[in-house]
């Protein structure tokens, strides 16, 4: 791959700062979206409306897997709307469907209803999920962009801390219909006119450059280089990226709307376990800040095979017969790994395969990664109705992050120029 390299002045504060309110932006967005919404919602809605129409937690799980099924069907062709297109025409329609689809969820009567609008929320709302912003990060730095993708990543985490907080309000005073209308309503009211009014998609429309950098030549429009999708599938390094990444999200997104019966069923609190829950999204808030912080300083490979470590240790700590302070020590774990999924995915993809066609790579991958996803809390809500626990999903667990573990340390390195070297259009 070439690079094509162009030195800029240094930035004054006003300038670089600009960039940083895009990362803020992208991180407020991505905590809307559906993985926040759709999952850590799901398992505080999912208990009254299971109450209420006698569904089991499988037909409950069912619908975050349609879900997510739908977007790994979707993203590809997403991904080409985005780079033919641009971020925000695809964007903002998107926003307004994945808000009006919750709206229509607090006036379900019946179960298809309640897929129909699941599968809405992974087809033609697909535009919510974090590619478009990852398409933003990745043309607005480049020297900075690990700490930029980890700390717009961390949206994710912040929405696994902040939603279940919101819904446990919204369905304790307005019973689980008013929680899908709430959540609504953040879509329509914050998210949509935040997209709208404060994000840019390229710093050239603002007369910026990557990183914050000034010229005194008119902004230009630099050609971005890299692989088509046809060159990075025939690469080694794709596929073992999408296995890797496909292995931990179905651990980790298996477990985000079971965590709190599981924690149940093993003798916590509902308070408390709501808690874990939380704690597990906070966690993985602060990990993808960690994980973007490290991945600008060091090899990225490393830092995977740390943070896949800590996954097989929670995973352990989980399944095993043990207190509720190891319950809490095994969320923090488990949520600083959660931070991995996708920030470090969309960063290796940027790197590997260039900037050229990157929302149509990253989206192929991230289809794949969906899959696991879509499958993962479907699965474990099989194994329990079939089972009564969670102990056999939870040992599978612990196999698939030491797979994890054996395709980083096989990863190839990816021809990275010196840290803090010329800026690059990759």
């Amino acid at each position: 791959m070439v690079e094509v390299k162009t030195f800029y002045k240094a930035s004054s504060e006003p300038v670089f700062m600009r960039g940083w309110v895009t990362v803020v932006v992208c991180l407020l967005g991505i905590s809307t979206g559906p993985a926040a919404f759709g999952l850590a919602s799901l398992f505080l809605l999912g208990g009254p409306i299971g109450a209420e129409f006698g569904w089991s937690r499988t037909a409950i799980s069912a619908a975050v897997s349609v879900m997510m099924l739908c977007t790994a069907v979707s993203l590809p062709f997403m991904g080409r709307l985005v780079d033919r297109f641009g971020v925000k025409r695809i964007l903002v329609p998107s926003i307004i469907i994945f808000g009006l689809c919750f709206l229509a969820a607090s006036m379900i009567s019946s179960y298809w209803q309640f897929i129909a609008l699941y599968v809405a929320m992974g087809t033609i709302a697909v535009g919510t999920n974090s590619v478009p912003y990852m398409r933003v990060l990745t043309s607005w730095f480049d020297r900075r962009r690990g700490l930029a993708i980890g700390i717009a990543g961390s949206g994710t985490g912040l929405g696994f801390g902040y939603v279940p907080l919101i819904t446990q309000e919204l369905v304790s005073h307005y019973g689980w219909r008013g929680g899908y209308f709430g959540l609504g309503l953040i879509m329509l009211l914050f998210t949509l006119p935040m997209i709208v009014f404060l994000l840019h998609e390229k710093p050239q429309s603002l007369g910026l450059h990557p990183d914050g950098a000034i010229s005194d030549a008119p902004p230009e429009h630099p050609v971005a280089t890299g692989d088509t999708l046809a060159e990075a599938m025939r690469r080694r390094d794709f596929w073992s990226l999408i296995t890797i990444f496909s292995g931990l999200a179905f651990v980790l997104y298996g477990l985000i709307p079971h965590m709190v019966p599981m924690l149940q069923d093993r003798g916590v609190p509902a308070g408390l376990a709501a808690g874990l829950a939380s704690a597990f999204g906070w966690s993985a808030f602060g990990g993808r800040l960690l994980i973007g912080f490290l991945v600008d300083r060091f090899d990225a490979r490393r830092i995977a095979f740390v943070f896949f470590s800590l996954s097989a240790v929670g995973l352990g700590l989980l399944s095993a017969p043990l207190p509720i302070w190891a319950f809490t020590v095994a969320a923090i774990l488990l949520g600083l790994s959660l931070g991995a999924e996708v920030d470090m995915l969309a960063y290796l993809t940027s790197r590997y395969f260039g900037l050229k066609n990157f929302a149509q790579i990253f989206g192929a991958m991230f289809s794949a990664v969906m899959v696991a996803m879509s499958l993962s809390p479907l699965a474990f809500g099989y194994v329990f109705d079939h089972t009564g626990s969670y102990k056999s999903i939870l040992a599978l667990g612990v196999p698939l992050c030491v797979l994890a573990i054996v395709l980083v340390l096989m990863l190839r390195p990816y021809g990275e120029r010196a840290r803090g070297g010329p800026v690059s259009i990759t």
